[in-house]
């Protein structure tokens, strides 16, 4: 008979969505590791009218199942950490920290465009956080 419950539960709970997170810097600099990549012309025609680096690199990309009434947590380079929540049920919102502060929060729609967030990574180059449902191709 629990079994039939748990099955029962796991039938009716509600779906976890998925969401793509790149982090990306903004820099004069070639690449700065192995493995990163120039970003694609979508992101670009976003980032490039607004900010004034010459290359904007893709140092990582994760693929995130967000919980409806659950926080996800991911961790990123440069001492930073960022959180997801559902707001409701076709919206989240993006916290960004750094080191032990908040830095940012936005709240995003699902459906709508991809939400950017960032700062100055030190006095030479900028990162940037972009939040997407949609899952990006390599040159996106």
């Amino acid at each position: 008979m629990a079994l039939i419950t748990v099955v029962g539960s796991a039938a009716t709970a509600e779906p976890g969505k998925a969401l793509y997170v790149q982090f990306i810097l903004g820099t004069d600099k070639a690449c700065p590791q192995a493995g990163c990549r120039e970003i694609g012309p979508k992101l670009s025609k976003k980032l490039s009218p607004v900010f004034r680096w010459k290359h904007f690199w893709e140092l990582d990309r994760k693929k995130l199942v967000v919980q409806p009434k659950k926080t996800t947590r991911v961790e990123l380079a440069g001492d930073r950490k960022m959180e997801i929540t559902f707001t409701r049920s076709d919206e989240v919102e993006v916290r960004l920290y750094r080191r032990m502060g908040l830095i940012t929060k936005t709240r995003h729609s699902l459906g709508g465009p991809m939400s950017i967030l960032g700062g100055e990574e030190d006095t030479h180059d900028s990162f940037f956080i972009v939040v997407r449902g949609d899952e990006p191709a390599n040159n996106e």
